[in-house]
């Protein structure tokens, strides 16, 4: 970790050694426990400030002349008891930075058997270990640790067998910068849509401006997507991806006996068709309570709306099966 935001006994490059003076992690923990928010830390396994850490800046190009990894790891390891016991429990310890090559998969079991014996229940990402396939972010073997994958900047494919993350940022970088391309209502709830879709969870990251604001124009997108899971996340909160795949037509979910289609690309001409489910549907509605002509046979599944009916984001059909919908197998959409 290079610069702490919290009160560390370990070193003076921290938040307390700056004109600001305030622990901002025991803030955020402390506003998080009074909202009943999980509250999860994000922890940088690179440290080109260090001087036990063997690489330096600029981006870890250049190498120290007198590292030592092992008391480098030392002090990483007192920092993390510190978050631990002082601002836990956690959810979530988010590691990055492990792709530089003094990190090995060593390191990484080292770790996350470390982080497990300070706190039995927390969730630890698949960067505290080296098995991430790049951005793609999925854990390419079970010999690595990490309880879920970090597919980055990119939907991850469906998976209901390992779970996983997208992290996206809201606009084009991860800290904060003016001007900076701020991603639509449109894209930004698509996204969701298809990330939960895909049996995954989305991390939309928003980097505060330099005096700690979130930025008004993200702020008010963030106020957007609240609104609309207000009126959607009825599809969203509680669900498993599936059983029809996320593709150009949308995606879909399920949970107790429902099976919640949120369309966002209709046919040119006539219904959406769909494959069979192996259930019989008994009955079709739409989100808004309007009802839609839903029509099985053996080989297909169609549901058409009036355009007028239609949602221009995503429009959220509910399917009512006679069993639990989780129990029907994922099927692709042609």
């Amino acid at each position: 970790m290079s610069f702490c935001l919290w009160d560390s006994k370990l070193t003076d490059y921290d938040m307390m050694s700056t004109p600001f003076q305030r622990d901002v992690l025991k803030e955020l923990s402390t506003a998080c426990k009074t909202q009943g928010i999980m509250f999860c830390t994000y922890f940088s396994i690179c440290d080109w400030h260090h001087p036990d850490y063997p690489t330096d800046s600029p981006g870890g190009r250049a190498v120290k002349s007198n590292p030592n990894m092992d008391r480098y790891l030392t002090y990483m390891k007192g920092h993390l008891r510190e978050l631990i016991d002082g601002y836990g429990p956690l959810g979530i310890l988010w590691f990055d930075g492990e792709w530089e090559k003094p990190w090995t998969h060593e390191h990484g079991l080292d770790l996350y058997a470390y982080v497990r014996s300070l706190q039995k229940d927390i969730l630890i990402n698949n960067r505290v270990d080296k098995g991430r396939r790049g951005m793609h972010g999925d854990t390419t073997s079970e010999e690595y640790a990490g309880d879920y994958d970090t597919p980055e900047q990119r939907i991850g494919g469906f998976h209901r067998d390992r779970p996983w993350e997208t992290c996206m940022t809201i606009c084009r970088q991860w800290a904060w910068k003016p001007d900076d391309q701020l991603k639509s209502l449109e894209e930004c709830v698509r996204t969701l849509i298809h990330t939960v879709g895909g049996d995954g969870n989305l991390l939309l990251n928003v980097g505060p401006m330099p005096d700690g604001r979130i930025e008004p124009r993200q702020a008010e997108r963030l106020r957007e997507m609240g609104q609309w899971l207000e009126r959607h996340g009825e599809g969203i909160y509680g669900t498993r991806g599936g059983p029809f795949m996320p593709s150009k037509w949308g995606a879909s979910t399920c949970k107790d006996d429902q099976v919640y289609l949120f369309v966002t690309e209709w046919p040119a001409e006539g219904p959406l068709r769909l494959p069979p489910l192996g259930q019989t549907i008994t009955g079709g509605k739409t989100m808004s309570g309007d009802e839609v002509a839903v029509q099985q046979s053996e080989s297909e599944i169609t549901v058409a709306l009036p355009t007028s009916k239609r949602d221009s984001i995503a429009t959220v059909v509910i399917l009512s099966v006679d069993g639990r919908a989780v129990d029907i197998p994922s099927v692709k959409v042609p």
